[in-house]
């Protein structure tokens, strides 16, 4: 190997499969490019403490992007390179006002404050519905600080670094990002269908990237970015390869120069497999 890649790799919907696992052949995939000295960075709306166990374990990664571009995350140091927190009252006001707006609506929150992934205790009842997807309840029972009446704890609002709402009715979730993605001072994307997630604006997974080349001095051209979803458009931007799952929506599939099969069927590690047995 003459030339060291930056590997972003998105987590559910790429590295993961429809039920929320990642499989041997895809972990194989990834210690064989770190073991040759490539950057592999787990590209993530995730926070660190709810990434799959099986990448935590990894020997070799160095950095993340997590919480959608929001932290930069030193694996070797476990601390934060950068982080960027919703403006002042911001988390306050988009949780009171959500909750004003659809009074009979039925959807999860989770918020992420100081690397804390907490929720509201009150919905747990809404864990096991299968709008949510097949891995849901397992995602939300695992490292997660459960809160009642969190929109009203401004002790915690106050440090939000995102915000997820995960709406049992997909058209409520669409409507909600519209209409904040026309509010200053925010981001608003989505990961999964039925989701609105909320970052500080101009904060993505894109301007992740953007700060990890200039932090590891690599150029655009040797930067990989895989993903599957709205919040993995920003970073296709910035990488010189970029690579949309078979599973994505054809929207999505456009706004990336390739596309490799879908996450059943490891299409993630097939392309990365192909891509370096040519360079």
């Amino acid at each position: 190997m003459t030339e060291k890649y930056m590997i972003a790799v998105d987590m559910d919907g790429t590295l993961l499969n429809s039920k929320g696992k990642i499989t041997e052949r895809t972990l194989d995939t990834l210690k064989t490019l770190l073991d040759a000295g490539h950057y592999v960075v787990p590209a993530s709306g995730r926070a660190f403490p709810i990434l799959p166990e099986e990448i935590k374990s990894l020997l070799g990664i160095q950095y993340a992007i997590l919480e959608n571009g929001a932290v930069i995350w030193d694996w070797a140091k476990k601390l934060p390179l950068f982080v960027k927190l919703m403006p002042d009252a911001v988390a306050q006001s988009i949780l009171k006002k959500v909750k004003e707006a659809y009074p009979d609506e039925k959807y999860v929150t989770e918020l992420i404050a100081g690397g804390i992934v907490c929720a509201e205790a009150n919905d747990r009842l809404l864990f096991a519905k299968e709008c949510f997807g097949g891995n849901f309840e397992e995602y939300m029972l695992s490292n997660h600080e459960y809160i009642e009446d969190i929109h009203e704890r401004v002790d915690i609002l106050q440090k939000a670094e995102k915000i997820n709402l995960y709406f049992e009715n997909r058209d409520i979730a669409a409507e909600v990002r519209r209409y904040w993605g026309n509010i200053p001072g925010i981001c608003v994307t989505s990961s999964v269908g039925g989701n609105a997630e909320f970052t500080a604006a101009n904060v993505n997974k894109g301007t992740g990237i953007a700060y990890l080349r200039k932090h590891l001095g690599i150029d655009k051209s040797h930067i990989i970015a895989i993903g599957d979803n709205e919040n993995d458009v920003e970073m296709f931007e910035e990488a010189g390869i970029s690579v949309a799952m078979g599973n994505a929506r054809d929207d999505i599939k456009k706004k990336a120069a390739h596309v490799t099969i879908d996450n059943d069927r490891d299409g993630a590690a097939r392309y990365l497999l192909d891509f370096f047995s040519k360079h």
